[in-house]
């Protein structure tokens, strides 16, 4: 079987992607754009035998890939996706979908129509310990989950401040698309994906927009955000995310999950780290330790690759896209409001997809 053939557009984000691929025998970059120079030259010094382009447009006419990584800013996220889609090639696309719930049915529109699937980077469903806690959930040690924490919180970290991040126009939101996405995603796939039917929410614009204001820059996206979501099955979850806001840690990364028959902590570490809650001594529960260092994973990349090439399912598709979509876009509804948000009620359309 033939290699697949493989672009990237934008080299920031996707240079990540551009490794996985130059990584994988399998794959053949055939095609990358940027509209950096400098970013080009890099990525070309590093994939020789593909073609750099500044447009998009002519790298899917002339290289023809059979799929490509969209790792742009979140407004740019709608129209290239859909000029790929449109061109017969298949999209891995980072999160968030878009910076809307709207812009983000357009483009499950067009796959639906083409045929062209939308894969999501959804990254952190490779990793170790997280890929160790869905086999222990899905071999039911934790029974059925009925509750969820997750957190990520920076204590100072707000990216790329003055550009594109902090302004809701170009990103569709702060620390909640930017880092949250990825713990509330983890919560959802290691409980089963659950159908969200409300959702509360607050956000908070603490310290971004006072120090925007010092610095004569524009900012308008919250810096810390918190919410509750309430599932069909009668599951809960609770989430927080954060660019800044005191705590002691510089970075502060968990997911908990609470079941029937036990529960299970996963943390980043240098190996991955679980620690499973389903043991008692006594009637009293005790936690055990597991390090994951030799589990077997794969890059999203090699997953796609895979996916494509074997007919395989790959983690993360385009419902899981407009499933975040539809949670972040509830949450900041709520937070406008004051007031909880039904989903079913209020986004009728995509609550259909869930």
């Amino acid at each position: 079987m033939e290699n697949l053939r493989c672009a990237v557009i934008g080299l920031g984000m996707g240079m990540g992607h551009l490794s996985g691929y130059l990584n994988n025998s399998r794959a053949d970059v055939v095609g990358l754009v940027d509209l950096d120079e400098v970013k080009l030259a890099k990525g070309l010094k590093n994939a020789p035998m593909a073609k750099g382009f500044k447009d998009y447009k002519e790298m899917l006419e002339e290289c023809e890939p059979d799929v490509v990584s969209i790792a742009l800013p979140n407004f740019l996220h709608e129209p290239v996706t859909i000029a790929c889609l449109e061109a017969g090639v298949e999209v891995l696309c980072e999160k968030p979908m878009s910076t809307s719930l709207e812009s983000a049915l357009r483009m499950e529109q067009v796959a639906v129509r083409t045929g062209k699937r939308i894969f999501m980077n959804l990254s952190q469903r490779f990793n170790a310990e997280n890929i160790a806690a869905r086999k222990i959930q899905e071999a039911g040690g934790l029974g059925e989950v009925y509750h969820g924490y997750t957190q990520w919180t920076r204590r100072d970290w707000i990216p790329g401040f003055g550009g594109w991040f902090g302004q809701k126009e170009l990103s569709g939101g702060g620390p909640l698309l930017d880092i949250g996405i990825h713990k509330i995603d983890i919560a959802l796939w290691l409980m089963g994906r659950p159908k969200p039917v409300t959702v509360s929410g607050i956000t908070h614009y603490q310290r971004g927009v006072p120090r925007a204001k010092k610095e004569n820059v524009k900012f308008d996206v919250e810096d810390f955000a918190t919410g509750f979501v309430r599932f069909e099955n009668g599951a809960s979850l609770i989430f927080e995310a954060s660019w800044a806001g005191y705590q002691q840690e510089y970075s502060q990364e968990s997911t908990k999950l609470i079941g029937t028959k036990g529960g299970i902590e996963a943390v980043p570490g240098k190996n991955g780290m679980d620690y499973l809650y389903n043991q008692e001594v006594n009637g009293i529960p005790l936690a055990s330790r597991i390090i994951h260092d030799k589990i077997p994973s794969q890059s999203s990349t090699d997953s796609l690759v895979d996916c494509i090439l074997d007919d395989k399912p790959f983690a993360a598709n385009m419902e899981d896209g407009i499933r975040m979509q539809v949670i972040l876009e509830a949450l900041y509804e709520s937070a406008k409001r004051g007031a909880e948000v039904n989903i079913k009620q209020d986004f009728p359309a995509a609550f259909a997809l869930l």
